[in-house]
């Protein structure tokens, strides 16, 4: 099963990927709630490697016609959209024009940012 270390990838890149969007920003990065992201990264990464286990069993119960050549393809894809949801639900950081981001990281995908907004 290839499932936990896939999951690990596509965590490690989407936390990656979050990092570097939020790297501008003083309470993203630099922030105390931080650790708060690198906290949350297990829990994703569980929640990745279960989904995965659970393509990974449809896939065994029903195989592709492709064989295992199908079953690597729809098991990367399934990571790289993952991931993708996963950094969606990171969000970006909004600057004011000319002034600073005032936002931080969201406690978990989807939950919305910390700190004010100023967005609307």
């Amino acid at each position: 099963m290839l499932a936990p270390a896939l999951a690990a990838f596509g965590v490690y890149g989407g936390t990656a990927w979050t990092v570097r969007s939020w790297a501008s920003c003083p309470l993203g990065n630099d922030a105390s709630n931080n650790i708060g992201l690198q906290m949350m990264m297990p829990v994703v990464w569980i929640c990745m490697t279960l989904l995965l286990l659970l393509l990974q069993l449809v896939l065994r119960r029903w195989p592709p016609r492709g064989g295992e050549a199908a079953m690597w393809i729809a098991s990367l894809a399934a990571v790289i959209a993952l991931t993708l949801l996963y950094r969606s639900g990171m969000g970006w950081p909004y600057h004011l024009p000319g002034g600073k981001c005032v936002e931080g990281y969201p406690i978990f995908p989807f939950t919305g940012k910390t700190g004010p907004s100023f967005a609307e």
